[in-house]
């Protein structure tokens, strides 16, 4: 019989032990000759030491961003950034963009608002705080759509915390997430990723396939030509979960000209075709901790609430063209096009259609189905200058530029459905759905405009001393047509002038630490998530002020082991004013001010050659310092799904025989949530530990193995709760993952 998912399994399993012992007697036995992972080897080709003992006393190159706003190494930036390598997630076997953000603390997932099939698939997280999920960007540009994205195509991840106005724009209230994609090279290389997973819970499997291949065109007429294509397949059923999968394929083509020039031009594509079956967890009479006056009967946590003509598909293309010119050492041009669609069209059902929709007295589920179409598009072009100037006893590192923007969104409505009770224990979900969501008429449809002009200059008044000043103006405008069912239409232009900056002051006692203290704004004005409103005190009224977010942070940054592992320390508070929450029940609620206070601490980088380290401990504090007396918004609680302490940890050491041998933990507090309709009744996610484990041996030159092993102790915990307490989505159990990575 399955384990109930509301029963608490052993946190040391005897087949977890059994698992674990195997892999250090099987790892400290091999012998065989050294090497990376091929995977690992094809994107840290620069890092690999030529003999494995050898030792480098010389600092190592610093870590940056690959924006080009950043223009000091992330030991003197006076900001908190995290810069997660794919040499990381691909040990670990990370999939997607949320297995990444994993890595890094104080961010926490969410299944979405009201369990609409408009916001809960793809990568949603809140970070700091504050719901980061449309501020993602790929190559520095602004990347829409409910969808996850996949790593195979990426060469780091960048996290950075904080109002980010000054950086991104618009929205940037906690930060952002930049990934960086891969372009070609000068080596000629072809690497292969080959995978299968499986776990207990359930019958089903995970099968993907990756490739990586890069050739130079040495009798190019242009110098420095290069081509690279990145591919990838997958056909996934969700772990632990019964039904539900996941099957995509993607190509990613590009051409770079001038590599080892100083001009150099780059041209790319992506393309991504995913076809889901959508799973949306579980009710909520299944969270442990759920107390009734009726006994509820438990389930199966793998049980899936949807039916099997449920689907979710997403179809994306992407096109960059980026030209760089180095004109002297010291000052470098560049112009970057980035053009990118994004269509998704799904058919979901959800556990529940309220936080009322389970009663204990019947033991019966209402469950609602629900539609979602959207079409998204945005058209960036930004031109950049970096320079390095001398102006008399200073020193300035200098960038700025212009950012001009087009983004569309199209949203036909859907009416959603109602689905007749069934026994909670019986979803059943092989029949045929009794009713199915169906077009309204009505549709939404959005342009934003965006000009902006930013200027990023870091001033050195001495070696130990150096400030730091940014400032974004930006020309937003939004036409908002929105036509109803009955064929009314309104038609909404939202105009608004940001002006968003940060500035920092760093001093450094010594070369390789930092002392700094900074402060960042950023804007969230109507409209930033395609959304406008006529209501009156709607966040997305027009005539509605911008939310404003400031940021206060002190912080301390410091390499050990010449450079080798960074470290960093920072204390910060942040103050969201002006916003307005809409209340499923009360209607739109002026909120006023939120504060997020707290501190975060990290490290990161190679203590040694062999010796690969990332960690970070975050604490959070939040308050709504201004709401209601009554109803989900109450003056003084804590701001929903923020865990006050979270933690990562992630280690991995090579042997002389090429043996790699890593594994670590996640740590998050309990999550509390704001149930909307039954507000007398907090609810919160139980805390978690969570531990994973990972072993790779090169069986041959070109060819090495590797298992992970993620939730080793198979814990109980819950993934996700969204908030108006209807459902959330369980965290898988443990699971098990084989690869092979050739490299040749």
């Amino acid at each position: 019989m399955k384990p109930d998912f509301a029963s608490d399994l052993s946190s040391s399993s005897r087949s977890a032990s059994a698992l674990a012992a195997l892999i250090v007697t099987q790892g400290l036995a091999s012998t065989a000759h050294a090497g990376l992972g091929a995977a690992d080897a094809a994107n840290t080709a620069a890092d690999a030491p030529t003999q494995l003992g050898a030792v480098s006393v010389e600092e190592k190159k610093e870590t940056k961003p690959s924006l080009p706003k950043f223009t000091e190494p992330l030991r003197d930036t006076p900001q908190t950034v995290a810069v997660i390598p794919s040499e990381v997630f691909l040990q670990q076997g990370a999939a997607n963009l949320s297995d990444v953000l994993r890595n890094t603390s104080g961010i926490t997932f969410a299944a979405g608002e009201g369990g609409s099939a408009a916001g809960t698939a793809g990568d949603a997280f809140y970070m700091r705080g504050f719901d980061t999920s449309n501020n993602i960007f790929v190559d520095g540009v602004r990347d829409v759509g409910a969808y996850s994205r996949d790593v195979y195509n990426l060469e780091q991840v960048e996290v950075a915390k904080g109002p980010a106005g000054a950086d991104i724009g618009r929205g940037g209230a906690s930060g952002y997430v930049n990934v960086s994609t891969k372009v070609p090279r000068l080596e000629a290389f072809t690497a292969a990723n080959v995978t299968y997973g499986f776990d207990e819970q359930t019958s089903g499997s995970r099968r993907r396939t990756s490739l990586d291949v890069n050739q130079p065109v040495e009798n190019s007429p242009v110098r420095g030509t290069a081509v690279r294509i990145n591919a990838l397949w997958q056909d996934n059923d969700v772990v632990g979960r019964d039904y539900a999968e996941n099957k995509s394929w993607a190509i990613a083509p590009s051409l770079a000209l001038g590599l080892g020039t100083p001009t150099r031009a780059t041209l790319a594509y992506q393309h991504t075709e995913q076809d889901n079956r959508p799973d949306y967890g579980l009710p909520t009479a299944q969270l442990p901790g759920y107390i009734s006056a009726v006994p509820v009967p438990s389930v199966d946590r793998s049980t899936f609430y949807g039916f099997t003509v449920d689907s979710d598909k997403v179809s994306s293309d992407a096109v960059v063209a980026r030209l760089e010119r180095d004109v002297t050492g010291d000052l470098k041009l560049s112009n970057q096009t980035r053009y990118s669609a994004n269509q998704r069209e799904a058919v979901v059902t959800t556990p529940g259609s309220s936080g009322a929709a389970y009663v204990p007295a019947t033991g019966l589920l209402t469950r609602s189905r629900q539609a979602n179409k959207r079409d998204l598009s945005i058209l960036s072009n930004q031109t950049n200058v970096t320079a390095r100037v001398v102006t008399g006893p200073l020193s300035h590192n200098f960038t700025g530029g212009l950012e001009l923007s087009r983004e569309t969104a199209y949203n036909p409505a859907f009416t959603s459905v109602t689905l007749p009770a069934i026994l909670i224990q019986n979803p059943d979900p092989g029949a045929a759905p009794a009713l199915t969501p169906f077009r309204s008429g009505a549709y939404t449809d959005v342009t934003t405009k965006t000009a902006a002009l930013y200027l990023f200059d870091t001033v050195h008044f001495s070696p130990r001393w150096q400030a730091n000043a940014s400032l974004r103006a930006e020309r937003y405008q939004t036409h908002y047509l929105s036509m109803a069912a009955t064929g009314a239409a309104t038609l909404v232009d939202a105009r608004k002038n940001l002006v968003s900056w940060k500035s920092g002051l760093v001093f450094k006692p010594v070369t390789a630490g930092s002392l700094y203290a900074a402060y960042a704004t950023s804007l969230t004005p109507p409209g930033t998530d395609f959304t406008l409103s006529s209501a009156v005190g709607n966040q997305n009224n027009p005539d509605t002020d911008p939310q404003e977010t400031s940021n206060l942070e002190l912080g301390v940054k410091w390499d050990f082991f010449h450079g080798r592992l960074s470290t960093n320390f920072a204390v910060f508070k942040t103050v969201n004013d002006k916003t307005v929450y809409t209340d499923p029940l009360l209607g739109p609620i002026p909120a006023g001010k939120q504060t997020v206070q707290g501190f975060e601490l990290g490290a990161t980088r190679r203590i040694t050659d062999n010796w690969l380290v990332l960690a970070s401990v975050s604490f959070l504090d939040s308050e709504i310092n201004a709401g209601t007396t009554t109803g989900g918004n109450l003056a003084g609680s804590a701001l929903p799904l923020i865990p006050r302490w979270s933690g990562n940890l992630y280690t991995s050491y090579r042997f002389h025989s090429g043996l790699i041998l890593g594994g670590g933990g996640q740590y998050s507090d309990e999550v509390a949530r704001r149930d909307n309709n039954t507000p007398a009744v907090p609810r919160t996610s139980p805390s978690y530990w969570l531990f994973n484990a990972v072993v790779s041996y090169p069986v041959v030159k070109n060819v090495t193995l590797r298992l992970n092993v993620n939730n080793l102790f198979d814990r109980i915990f819950v993934q996700s709760a969204n908030n108006n307490g209807a459902r959330f989505t369980p965290g898988a159990p443990r699971a098990y993952t084989l690869s092979a990575d050739l490299r040749f």
